[in-house]
């Protein structure tokens, strides 16, 4: 399963991938911008994406948003994806955005963990 984690904060993307090395089966990595994310989608070289929602020029929701509205006019499927949220009652943004699940920052590496095999389980159905 390949997993992209995409977040401007150093920090988060070290605990994101250094949980993620825990998992088997999973082949984590970690870009600083939305043009990069963007970039990896397109190729199709992501299975589940995990964004900061303050990921800058326009916050991380957008890009899941049009990373979605994209694939669904292409006919396919966006990854699944889990956004880094900073407050729960950001949560609502996440539904907006067509993400599968959120993760509230700093992450917490069980949490993150617990949310990619949900994940990976409703894929392998």
């Amino acid at each position: 399963m390949r997993l992209l984690v995409a977040s401007e904060d150093a920090a988060e993307r070290e605990r994101c991938t250094s949980a993620l090395a825990l998992l088997e089966d999973v082949d984590a990595l970690a870009v600083e911008s939305a043009a990069a994310a963007r970039e990896q989608v397109r190729q199709g070289a992501v299975d589940i994406l995990v964004v900061d929602g303050d990921l800058r020029p326009k916050g991380g929701y957008s890009l899941l948003y049009e990373l979605s509205a994209e694939a669904e006019l292409a006919g396919s499927r966006p990854p699944r994806s889990i956004v880094l949220v900073e407050r729960s009652e950001d949560k609502w943004l996440a539904e907006w955005a067509r993400a599968d699940a959120t993760v509230t920052k700093p992450v917490d590496p069980f949490a993150l963990t617990k949310a990619v095999r949900g994940l990976m389980e409703t894929a392998d159905s």
